[in-house]
Parts: structure tokens; sequence; C-alpha cells
């Protein structure tokens, strides 16, 4: 009785520790192991059900694109340590800055995505400029020793349009708006309504 207990006991945390396993290799092939945002792999694979669920629905839905302005220069003076610092920080803000049902995603490097179901067009662009202000008030800190930067960042955001409307489209407006907020001088959000 002794010895099979052990071995039940055994088998059950041999299996504790595979489900263990099994969920944490799921989160991180889902997750940016930097910021703790979602990645590109997951926003690829929910933006078309959110997109479609809006449609049918007849229900609103943006998409915000945020890039980090000069982050470049920030890894290129302060080493990519600095410059993982300023990315986690800038993640900790975005998610405090969005509700719980919006999708805040890392896309790659210093960019972010954020998908806003049931979000109008002028509410998703009030909230582009909310983050974009906090960004440039409050300085990062990087590093151990307490040193600040000053961080800005561009902002690009589109709407979901009646009609034949697609992801894509969707996409390439709000990227287009943020390479006007680029060209245009940085340091601000540009909303592409077609």
């Amino acid at each position: 009785l002794t010895a099979r207990l052990r071995t039940q006991v055994r088998r059950k945390r041999y299996n504790d520790q595979l489900r263990a396993s099994v969920t944490q290799t799921i989160e991180m092939a889902v997750t940016d192991g930097l910021t703790g945002l979602h990645n590109r792999r997951y926003l690829d694979s929910h933006l078309e059900t959110l997109f479609d669920r809006a449609v049918a629905r007849r229900r609103p839905l943006s998409v915000m694109i945020t890039d980090l302005d000069r982050f470049k220069s920030i890894n290129d003076a302060h080493g990519h340590d600095g410059g993982d610092d300023v990315l986690r920080e800038f993640a900790r803000r975005l998610r405090k800055n969005v509700r719980g049902i919006d999708l805040a995603c890392r896309f790659g490097g210093e960019e972010f995505v954020v998908v806003m179901p049931d979000t109008e067009g002028a509410v998703a662009e009030k909230v582009a400029e909310r983050i974009r202000a906090e960004i440039a008030q409050v300085p990062f800190a990087i590093g151990a020793d307490g040193k600040t930067i000053e961080v800005t960042v561009s902002v690009g955001v589109s709407s979901v349009l009646k009609g034949t409307d697609t992801v894509a489209s969707l996409m390439k407006r709000a990227d287009l708006a943020l390479y006007e907020a680029k060209s245009g001088g940085r340091n601000r959000v540009v909303a592409k309504a077609a």
C-alpha cells in the first residue's frame, strides 16, 4: 500500500509539472518576453476575429499603432539594456492607459499595436493623445543609477469603415497615419478616416 501510494503521488507530481510546463510554453508562444504584452503572433490570430465580430455586430473597432521616436539613438546612447528599460516602461504605461478588453501587443522592435473593440475613431484618437502626452511628460528611468531620459511617441489611429473594409486596409490606414505622424515632426497623433 505504501509503495502504491508513493507511486501515485510521484505520478501526480509529474503530471502537475507537465501541465505547468505546457501552460508556460503556450504562454511564452503568445507573450513578448521583454514587455509582458501579447506578441505579433497573438495579434495576427486575434485581430481577424475581433474585426469580424465588429463588422457582424455593426460595432465600431479602432486600431492604434505606436512607435517610439528615435529609439535607435536611445539604444546607441544607453545600450540595449537602457533600450529594454524604455520598452518595459512604455509597455507598463500603455497597459495602464487602455481598458481590459483592449488588445495591446508588441508589434515588433519599438512598435506597439492596440486594438480597441467598441471604440469610435474620435475616442481612440483621444486615448492615443492621452498616451502620447503621458509618455512625453514623464521622463523614463533607465539603469539602476536612477538616470532619466525624455521619450516621445508617434501614433497612428484608424477605425473600421462601413462597407467593404478589411483587416489589411484597417492596418494599412493606421500605418499610413503613423508614417504621417513621424514625417510631420514626431510626438504627435494622426488619425486616418479613409
